[in-house]
């Protein structure tokens, strides 16, 4: 799995993963908050979208479409 983005909070890590998801992509959402108990705890170790290696590429291309990425941003 690649890391294509990181979120400070889950929340959007999850709204990201929505448009993937959209767009047939499968993609996991990887952090440690204490399943949102703890949400302080991402700052020092932010939400991770991740996706297979071969789909990153689209996946990127979809997040910049979307609005949720910058070009060229992770």
């Amino acid at each position: 799995m690649n890391v294509i983005a990181r979120f400070n909070f889950r929340h959007e890590a999850e709204y990201a993963q929505g448009f993937l998801k959209d767009a047939g992509i499968d993609s996991a959402v990887a952090i440690d908050d204490a399943g949102g108990a703890q949400v302080g705890m991402a700052f020092s170790n932010p939400a991770r979208l991740l996706v297979r290696a071969e789909d990153a590429t689209r996946a990127r291309a979809v997040l910049v479409r979307a609005g949720v990425l910058a070009p060229g941003e992770t």
